[in-house]
Formats: structure tokens, C-alpha cells, sequence
């Protein structure tokens, strides 16, 4: 298992989100004819666009809905649309677990006469769950025939890890994988040492690798999670997060780079689930979780919530290398909640 001073340096190479307006829309050139042309594109769970058939909801401000399929790219267009506030979700009819949290947008606030709204697929979070527990061992660690010089270079490797040695972990952990090449556990722990340096194309290879000779490893899913996350791949972070979460659903730092992902996405509902259950299993270690709550509350402007968010992380982290600028925020939304009172 993936120990927690490793996620906490992962944590820590996440940068500070800056506040994100809570709806997305296009500012292209206006474009001929009456009404407004609300439009975007479709992504499934992994990332990439969703194929041609998949049903795309529109709710109009009037209340009615309109339908629409998507095209072979994964895109879809209504046209002649009232001015309003819109909400669009999608359902792939192929596989009816496959949904999206309504994505909202408005065209009072366009500078043209198109809107632009993307919809992201996931997987629910449900409890139909692995019967695995954490600590247990799985049948794929338990059919191991590990060499004992293997296993020592692995133990030595987190020995390592936990003393912030880096490089002398990555030493060990190569030498485990070339003395056992199938050795899952060790891939893994290399792919995290790997992502620290900045290496993430060679960490989500160690990870990939490690998911094909155990394809229900959480540690590997939240390793590969991560990695896109660092490379604002979020749709595709959500997919393996939720994996790892499914598979083990009482690790902090998984629900917290979930909440992250889905924060990232404007997913907040999604988001703030996930974020507030990371600081119920783990307070201390799921901290920064505040910060990224705070964020979800300033988008629905309710600025005291975040404001107290931001007191709550900067009371249990005031060395934080962004406190002065997360206190400068805490200022500012106290002064908006006293102009909502005026």
C-alpha cells in the first residue's frame, strides 16, 4: 500500500486552483439567424469523445426539453434556443451506468449568439463494491513466489521512501523489478518515485504495467489517477480514481485527488461529496481538502462557508507555502459577506 508520506508530497505537487467561474461558455464569432446555438462536445469515462448515438438533454429556461444525438465526434447542436440559463446532460444508451451531472451555462452572459457547453460521462460511485478490505491480501499477492533478494530491495525501496531518499528508493525499486518483473507492488512505488521527479509518462507505464499483472490494484489506479491529473487530464483521473475507489473506499488521498479531479471539471456536487469524506476518514492528511471546498463555495457565492474553509486548513497548516496568499482570500470573502448584509 502506497504510504501516506508518498501521497503527501503527490498532494503537494498539486497546485493551488485559482477561483474558476462555475459555467463554461464559448466566446466565438456570432453567427446568423434567430435564437441562440447552444453546443459542445460529449467525453466518456476515459477521457476520450463520445461516439455517434449517445443522447444529449437539453432544459431550456421554458422548462421543455429537447434531444439530440451526438455525431461520430461526440458532438451535438441545438439550435433557435432562448435566451436563459441551460442545463445539458447525456446518457449513453449503450450502457445505462454511464451518466453526467447536469452542466449548466448562461446566455445572458455570452458575448455571442453560441454557448458553448461540454458534458463529461462518468461511472457512478456505488456501493457495490470489491469484497476485498484494505490490508487484506488479494489472490494475485497471495500466488506471488517473490525472491527474497526482490522482497528485501522492495522493503528497502519504502524504507527509503519514507525517509524522503528518493533516489535511493528508485535504486532499490529497479532492482526489485529486474530480480521480479512481475512484481506489481514494486512497479507501483516506482511509478510514485517517478511522478515526484516530474517522469510521468515513464511513472504511467510502471503503473500500466503494474495494472495488467493486477488489474484490480488500487495503488496502481491512484498512481495513474495522479499522473493525469499533473497533466489536466481530468476526465481520464476521474475514471481510475473512481476504480481505486471502488476497490478500496477508505483511502483519504484517493477521494481527495477525486474531489480535485471532479472540481476541475465543475463537477462540485461530485466533488464536494468526495472532499468532505476524505477530511471524515482523515483530518490531518486530507487537509488541503478545505482549500478546494472553499473554491466550491466562493463558485456558489456563499463566501462566509469558504471563508471559514480557508480559517480551518490555515489553523492546521500555517506554514503552508500559500498561506499568505490563502489569507489574503479568507480577507476578501469576509468583506463580500458583509456586503451581502448591506
Amino acid at each position: 500500500m502506497t504510504n501516506r508520506r508518498t501521497w503527501m508530497a503527490m498532494l503537494c505537487g498539486l497546485a493551488f486552483l485559482c477561483l474558476m467561474a462555475a459555467n463554461s461558455y464559448a466566446q466565438l464569432g456570432t453567427v446568423g439567424g434567430s435564437g441562440f446555438i447552444v453546443f459542445g462536445r460529449v467525453y466518456m469515462p476515459d477521457g476520450k469523445p463520445a461516439p455517434r448515438g449517445i443522447k444529449v438533454y437539453l432544459e431550456m429556461p421554458s422548462g421543455l426539453n429537447r434531444y439530440i444525438p451526438t455525431d461520430d465526434g461526440g458532438n451535438y447542436e441545438f439550435r433557435g434556443i432562448d435566451r436563459g440559463r441551460y442545463k445539458v446532460k447525456a446518457i449513453n444508451p449503450d450502457d445505462p451506468k454511464q451518466f453526467s451531472d447536469p452542466a449548466e451555462s448562461d446566455s445572458t452572459r455570452a458575448y455571442s449568439n453560441r454557448v458553448q457547453i461540454d458534458v463529461f460521462l462518468r461511472l457512478p460511485m456505488h456501493d457495490n463494491r470489491d469484497n476485498s478490505k484494505a490490508g487484506t491480501i488479494s489472490v494475485a499477492e497471495a500466488a506471488q513466489d517473490i525472491p527474497k533478494p526482490a522482497r528485501q530491495a522492495y522493503e528497502q525501496g519504502l524504507k527509503f521512501q519514507r525517509e524522503n531518499k528518493a533516489d535511493k528508493a528508485l535504486v532499490q525499486f529497479n532492482q526489485a523489478v529486474e530480480l521480479y518483473p512481475d512484481y506489481f507492488q514494486a512497479l507501483a512505488e516506482r511509478g510514485n518515485v517517478l511522478s515526484q521527479a516530474g517522469k510521468l509518462t515513464e511513472a504511467e507505464a510502471d503503473f500500466a504495467h503494474a495494472l495488467k499483472i493486477n488489474g484490480k490494484y488500487a495503488p496502481a489506479f491512484v498512481g495513474m489517477g495522479y499522473c493525469q491529473i499533473q497533466q489536466k487530464e481530468f476526465a481520464a483521473a476521474v475514471s481510475n480514481l473512481e476504480n481505486a475507489f471502488v476497490l478500496d473506499p477508505n483511502v483519504p488521498m484517493t477521494l481527495l485527488l477525486l474531489g480535485y479531479a471532479n472540481l476541475s471539471l465543475h463537477r462540485n456536487e461530485e466533488a464536494k461529496q468526495c472532499l468532505q469524506r476524505a477530511l471524515t476518514l482523515s483530518p490531518k492528511s486530507a487537509a488541503r481538502a478545505h482549500v478546494y471546498l472553499a473554491e466550491i463555495y466562493a463558485n456558489e457565492q456563499k463566501f462566509k462557508q469558504a471563508a471559514d474553509e480557508i480559517h480551518q486548513y490555515l489553523n492546521s497548516n500555517p506554514q503552508s507555502p500559500d498561506a499568505q496568499q490563502l489569507t489574503q482570500l479568507e480577507t476578501q470573502w469576509r468583506a463580500r459577506v458583509k456586503e451581502q448584509k448591506n
